[in-house]
């Protein structure tokens, strides 16, 4: 028999060598069309769960650390706690940042100093607290405005001494421009 001669109507009568070769080249075919079809977005999503797991197995790593260390972590939190509640206790309230202006015009007479003037500057709202600025115009001696700035530090309250201009006067006293900053805090506390 020859190849013309075959008719694909009656493949179960060619002979054996042709009917072996023609099933092998359908197996070939159907085998290729199953490994495209299915084998290979198998494989390739294969790859991506294994990206996944290495990233999963990173994390799992990190938060084993972290959770190793979550007592000490949690004594450094309740420590931070309590350094922060104490750095709020320095802060003024409402209330006392308005004899903050008595404290110092107290501690400025104290030293012997003439106030020129004193006024409350712009208040500034910042992310966690309200800035409140007293601008201070003194005139003494370098000893005396040296000892009211040592005195406004020592003030139970934090204060901020910004922007400070000292200019010569008469009679060798010296005029002191300052910005006198203390900070509110927002939250409850």
């Amino acid at each position: 028999m020859d190849l013309n001669e075959l008719d694909f109507e009656t493949v179960g009568s060619w002979p054996a060598l042709y009917r072996a070769v023609f099933i092998a080249i359908v197996c070939v075919i159907l085998s290729g069309a199953f490994f495209y079809y299915v084998t290979t977005p198998q494989l390739e999503q294969l790859q991506s769960v294994k990206k996944e797991e290495i990233t999963l197995k990173n994390q799992f790593k990190i938060k084993a650390a972290l959770s190793a260390n979550l007592e000490a972590y949690r004594a450094q939190m309740a420590e931070i706690n309590v350094i922060f509640d104490g750095l709020l206790n320095k802060l003024p309230s409402n209330k006392e940042v308005a004899s903050l202006l008595d404290d110092i015009s107290f501690i400025g007479s104290n030293n012997g100093l003439q106030f020129r003037s004193i006024n409350w500057g712009v208040v500034k709202d910042h992310e966690l607290s309200v800035e409140v600025p007293i601008s201070i115009q003194v005139v003494g001696s370098y000893q005396q405005i040296g000892k009211f700035a040592a005195d406004i530090a020592a003030l139970p309250r934090i204060v901020i001494l910004d922007n400070i201009r000292l200019a010569k006067g008469a009679n060798d006293s010296l005029t002191l421009n300052v910005i006198a900053k203390t900070y509110r805090y927002k939250g409850d506390k």
